[in-house]
C-alpha cells in the first residue's frame, strides 16, 4: 500500500514539476514572433519602375505624374509635368542618402526612410518617409503609397 502512494506521489510531483517549468520559462518575444525585418538592400517586392496611372493636380494649370524606380541600393523619383512650361525632373537618392528599409509584418507594409550621412539641401523637399503596401489593385500588381497626413493611398503600377 505504501508503494502505491509512493509511486502516485512521485508521478504527481514529476507532473507538477514539468508543468511548472514549462509555464514558468521566460518567453523570448523576438524569437517567438519577429515583427520587423530590416533590409540592407532594397526589398525585391519594391524593385523595378512603378508609375502612377494618370496625372494628378500639382499647381494651378499644371498636372504631374510620379514614377519611382527602385534599384538594389538606391531609388529615384521622377516627376512628369503636363501643362505649363515645366520640364520633367528626376531626383536620385543614393545608398548613403537612405536611412533604412524595413518590413512590418503586423501591418504588412514596407518602409523606406531618408537619413544616412548627408542629404543635400536641394533634395530635402523630396526626401520623405515612405510607406508602401505591395499587392494587387484593379487586377494588376501595384504598390500603394500611404499618405502620412491623411488616409489616402496612391497606387503605382509596373511600367
Amino acid at each position: 500500500m505504501k508503494v502505491k502512494y509512493l509511486v502516485a506521489a512521485a508521478a504527481l510531483s514529476l507532473g507538477l514539476a514539468g508543468a511548472v517549468t514549462t509555464f514558468d520559462q521566460p518567453v523570448n518575444a523576438a524569437a517567438k514572433s519577429k515583427r520587423i525585418t530590416t533590409y540592407k538592400t532594397m526589398p525585391k517586392a519594391l524593385r523595378g519602375t512603378w508609375q502612377e496611372k494618370s496625372y494628378s493636380k500639382y499647381k494651378k494649370g499644371i498636372k504631374v505624374r510620379w514614377s519611382y524606380t527602385f534599384k538594389k541600393h538606391s531609388y529615384s523619383m521622377r516627376m512628369d509635368f503636363k501643362g505649363g512650361h515645366k520640364k520633367s525632373k528626376t531626383i536620385r537618392f543614393s545608398k548613403k542618402e537612405i536611412g533604412g528599409m524595413n518590413y512590418d509584418h503586423h501591418y504588412k507594409v514596407y518602409n523606406v526612410f531618408p537619413g544616412g550621412s548627408s542629404i543635400p539641401k536641394s533634395k530635402l523637399p523630396y526626401a520623405g518617409y515612405m510607406t508602401f503596401t505591395a499587392g494587387r489593385h484593379n487586377g494588376k500588381k501595384a504598390l500603394g503609397l500611404h499618405g502620412i497626413a491623411d488616409d489616402k493611398i496612391t497606387y503605382f503600377y509596373r511600367k
